[in-house]
Order: structure tokens, then C-alpha cells, then sequence
């Protein structure tokens, strides 16, 4: 049975502490002198700070921005009049989002109320640091968690304030940082963080995950090198090359037999798995956060028949067509999306998925279906025991063979990618001649609603050009490749700048 690694205790109490608007005072509510006496009440402090990361990852609002602006992932109104939701999904498909979009206002909300806890917390433990020894640890590991928050809104949102306080000064509220300016706020934070939290090697896994390490911090520095010529203008291939080799040389991770094998039930213990967001089916504290939301959202309701679930699914999110034609026959990764009859445990015959014709009227059984997160028949309301895969370390091979690739070290390259590919072909099909066209599909075929493509098409220049079903094509609102700043925040706090074109 799964258990939450991290304290429990206390964690309801300080959750109070966080606000979301940059116009409200981000009162320090987590009192050193009446909570913090020893370890085991800092670390409930800390399962604080790690529930408001749960929160920023609920499963449906970042996939939504990453996936469904993508040919990966379409969230069609059916025929019933469901899914519709005030027409949101539509402006996601078809990238018509403005300032006042639900999902983007309620993403940046989620982040900068992680990001106000994480201010807290920092400013409690340097409190608690005259009195408690040990506590370096524990106040670089917020100071990571607030680093990839602020990763999200660099990639997200671009131009946003940097906040690094618990109490705002209401006469001169925060104005926006440039895009250059996070990614260099980001870097600095993790790298002073790096050296002082352990490796995973230095401590058990299956007691400290999903707690941060010196793995996990090489690979969002990767992560962001991998980025930095979209963020701060400078390419830093090299750079994402050096920190992905810290993670490889760790020696800490590895591929699982097959990519199926990290998203069962139950995943915490695959060794592929570097960075992930705790989900449970029990605990209040994950439970409240919405748990794993995948198949719930995504599955036929029919489907509840062929894997035995105690749920019937909602019937929501789809894989794009042009996505699912893009696969390989022989690609075991294709058989992760269902597609054509679908029958119960029982053998009887259930329905037949057929390709999405509309995302306006979509018939219930329109749109292939992705069970990539593996069904878990002990799922319980919307929280399943699958924990949601942040960074894998898939991400890192690949990464590293995009960098190297990019400086022309095409050898290595091929053999990194083929080294992630093969445990998908049987026999296999290694790439000869690759390139970046490969390297991008093959990203695309792995990553599979992970919540990155978007990132990866911006990357690749291709966001906006490649044609899709339901997207505009081409398309010259060149300012898409970044959300608008919420209209609500920027009525809150005047000194905020939209981004251009909104």
C-alpha cells in the first residue's frame, strides 16, 4: 500500500498561509515560535509546501494549456451538449484564448499561491534556523520547489513578477520581471540549491520520494537549458548536456522494460521516474489536491466495463487524429491509444471509437482514447494511485540528444535516441540518418500527454506552422507562444504589464 512520504501532521493547519493574488498581502501565517519546535514539525511545514505543489499540477489545467493547444490532445463539445464548460476547451483547441480564460487564470492563481507558500515557509525556517540545527536541507528544497514553479509561469507566461517575500509592500506592489530575468532567477536558485540537498543515492528512495535531490535539480536545469534560447534568448546546449550527464552518470535511473511500466498503479518505485507529483487514493491531503485525473476525465464511460473500474469515466479528452496517424504501426507506444471496437473483461462487445469529425458536435464515441496513465480498478471518486510523471528519465536521454545534435554530434545523438526508441519496436527499427524532424517526433511519441509539447513545438519553431486538425494554420498571432497575463490580476495590480498582442 502506498503511503505519503513526507509528515502529515500539522499540514492542514498551515495551509492557511498562501495567497494567490499579487494584490493581497501574503501574510506569514506559519508562526516559528508556536509550530516549529523540531524535525518532525518542520517537516509537516514542508508537506505544506509540497501539497501547494500538487495543487500547481493538478492533472487537467496545465495538461489542458500544454497539450490541448497541441495536435496531441483535442477536448471536443459532444453532441449531448457536454464538455463544453462556457466554451473554454473550444478556445484551447483552436488557440482563441484571451486575458479571460478560466483555465490560464486558474493555473497562474495555483502557482502563485505555491509560490507564496514556498516565501513563507523560507522566511518561517530562517526563523526556526536560530534554534534548530539542520535546516539548510529543508529551506533549499523549498527554494527548489519555488524554482520550478517559476519555470512554469518563464515557460507559461513569460514576463511575470519575481516574488520572493511573504508580505507585500501594498504601496509598491511587484511589476513584471522580464522572461531573461526569471530564467536567471531560476538558474540561481537552483544551482545554490544543488549541493544541499542529497542525492538519491545518499538516502532510501522509497522513504524520501518524492522529496527533492541533487538528481532532481540537474534535470530541471536540463530541462531549462534545453529552453533557454526560447526564455532568455542564448542558447545553452552544452550547458543542458553537462547537467544531463549528471543525472546519467548517477547512475541512479534507468529505462523500465517498457514505458507502460511507469505509469501503472503504484509507480512511485519505477527507476525511470526522477520527478513526480505524488497521487493517492486515500490520503486526505492528496485527495483534496484531485489526485490523478487521466482516466476519469478521459475514458469512455463504457470503458468502466473493460477494466473493471469502480467509476463510470466522464468521456472528456481525446488524442488528435493527425497525432495518432503519426505513429509507427509496429510502435508499441501506439497501443497505449485506443482506437476501433473495444470489448468488456467479459468479452462482450462495447462500442466502437472512430476518428473525431468535430469538436463542436463530437458523437460519444468520437476521439481515440489514451490510457497511458494504466486504469487502476482501486481508483476511489477522482483520485487514482498513479503517480503523475513530472521528468522521467526518457526526457534526459532525450534531451541530451537534442543539445548534442544541435552542436552536430550526430553520432551520439542517434544512439541516444535509438536507446530510448528500442524498447518500443520488436524487433527493433533504430534510426540511420537522423533529424531534428526525428528527434521532435520521436519527443512527441514519448511524451505523450505529459504536459511538455507545447514547449517542445516552441522549441522547434513549430507551434504555430504545423498543421493539425481544428488548429489554424498557418497562423500570424505570432504573441501565442505565451498566455496572457490574467485580466483579474492585472485589475488587482496595476503595475502589471499585459503581454504583447493581448
Amino acid at each position: 500500500m502506498k503511503k505519503v512520504r513526507i509528515f502529515i501532521a500539522f499540514a492542514i493547519v498551515l495551509l492557511s498561509g498562501a495567497c494567490t493574488n499579487l494584490d493581497e498581502t501574503l501574510y506569514d501565517r506559519i508562526n516559528a515560535d508556536s509550530y516549529f519546535q523540531n524535525e518532525d514539525e518542520i517537516k509537516a511545514g514542508l508537506t505544506a509546501v509540497h501539497y501547494k505543489l500538487v495543487q500547481v499540477h493538478d492533472w487537467f489545467l496545465l495538461w489542458q494549456l500544454q497539450e490541448v493547444s497541441t495536435d496531441h490532445a483535442e477536448l471536443p463539445t459532444r453532441s449531448n451538449g457536454g464538455w463544453y464548460d462556457g466554451g473554454i476547451f473550444i478556445e484551447e483547441t483552436t488557440r482563441t484564448w484571451n486575458a479571460n480564460h478560466n483555465t490560464v487564470n486558474s493555473l497562474y492563481k495555483n502557482i502563485y499561491s505555491a509560490i507564496a507558500m514556498s516565501n513563507s515557509f523560507i522566511e518561517t525556517i530562517e526563523v526556526a534556523q536560530k534554534k534548530i540545527d539542520g535546516l539548510e536541507s529543508v529551506k533549499a528544497e523549498t527554494r527548489i520547489i519555488r524554482a520550478w514553479c517559476y519555470t512554469l509561469l518563464c515557460d507559461l507566461f513569460g514576463n511575470v513578477p519575481i516574488v520572493t517575500v511573504a508580505k507585500l509592500d501594498q504601496q509598491n506592489l511587484p511589476t513584471n520581471s522580464s522572461r531573461l530575468e526569471v530564467f536567471n532567477f531560476i538558474e540561481r536558485e537552483l544551482l545554490e540549491s544543488v549541493d544541499l540537498v542529497p542525492s538519491v543515492n545518499a538516502v532510501n528512495r522509497a522513504d524520501y520520494y518524492p522529496r527533492m535531490t541533487k538528481e532532481i535539480v540537474w534535470a530541471m536545469l536540463a530541462k531549462l537549458y534545453l529552453n533557454a534560447e526560447v526564455y532568455s534568448g542564448k542558447a545553452r546546449w552544452q550547458d543542458c548536456i553537462n547537467a544531463s550527464d549528471k543525472v546519467i552518470n548517477s547512475g541512479a535511473f534507468r529505462l523500465t522494460p517498457s514505458i507502460w511500466d511507469s505509469f501503472v498503479p503504484e509507480n512511485e518505485n519505477s527507476p525511470e521516474i526522477i520527478f513526480a507529483i505524488v497521487q493517492n487514493n486515500k490520503d486526505i491531503v492528496i485527495n483534496q489536491a484531485g489526485g490523478n485525473w487521466a482516466d476519469q476525465l478521459g475514458l469512455h464511460p463504457l470503458l468502466q466495463f473493460k477494466y473493471d473500474l469502480p467509476f463510470s469515466p466522464w468521456g472528456g479528452p481525446r488524442v488528435g487524429n493527425t497525432h495518432y496517424e503519426s505513429y509507427d504501426n509496429d510502435d508499441f507506444r501506439k497501443t497505449l491509444i485506443l482506437s476501433g471496437k473495444q470489448y468488456a473483461s467479459n468479452g462482450d462487445f462495447l462500442f466502437e471509437i472512430t476518428p473525431l469529425k468535430s469538436i463542436t458536435n463530437a458523437g460519444q464515441d468520437e476521439g481515440y482514447i489514451s490510457i497511458k496513465y494504466q486504469p487502476d480498478p482501486q481508483q476511489i471518486g477522482m483520485s487514482a494511485r498513479n503517480d503523475q510523471v513530472l521528468i522521467r528519465y526518457a526526457d534526459i536521454l532525450l534531451s541530451k540528444a537534442e543539445a548534442l545534435f544541435r552542436l552536430n554530434n550526430k553520432g551520439e545523438a542517434t544512439t541516444l535516441v535509438n536507446q530510448v526508441r528500442a524498447r518500443n519496436f520488436n524487433p527493433v527499427k533504430p534510426l540511420s540518418n537522423l533529424t531534428l524532424d526525428d528527434i521532435l517526433m520521436e519527443r512527441s511519441h514519448e511524451f505523450l500527454w505529459e504536459h511538455m509539447y507545447r514547449t517542445d513545438l516552441i522549441r522547434f519553431g513549430k507551434f504555430l506552422s504545423s498543421t493539425y486538425d481544428f488548429k489554424p494554420n498557418p497562423t500570424t498571432e505570432l504573441f501565442r507562444t505565451i498566455y496572457p497575463i490574467p485580466q483579474s490580476e492585472l485589475q488587482s495590480n496595476p503595475n502589471l504589464k499585459q503581454n504583447p498582442g493581448y
